[in-house]
């Protein structure tokens, strides 16, 4: 089960092979996916109601607080055929390399 500090760490490792994202429905603001390497330079893509609501929570704390940021240009993720915004953290989280 993922949990908040889990999820806070993933986040934080871009250039790991465990990494996840964060993104915003381009065209629902409201419906958040989590999308995790599936390797071969392939993601795999779930609505965040999947996860514990925690999670949401988290997202929802991190973007009031200013700590993640939405990308400005659209990417489209084709697994699930959806156009998003990337959200991104606005500075590297404590203890992460």
């Amino acid at each position: 089960m993922l949990t908040v500090e889990k999820f806070k760490n993933m986040l934080g490792r871009v250039n790991h092979s465990d990494w996840l994202h964060v993104a915003v429905d381009a065209n629902n603001t409201e419906q958040f996916y989590i999308v995790v390497n599936g390797g071969m330079g392939n993601t795999i893509s779930a609505p965040i109601e999947n996860y514990p609501p925690e999670i949401k929570e988290c997202v929802i704390k991190m973007l009031f607080s200013g700590e993640l940021i939405a990308a400005k240009e659209a990417a489209f993720l084709l697994e699930i055929n959806t156009l998003v915004y990337y959200l991104s953290l606005s500075s590297p989280l404590k203890g992460d390399t």
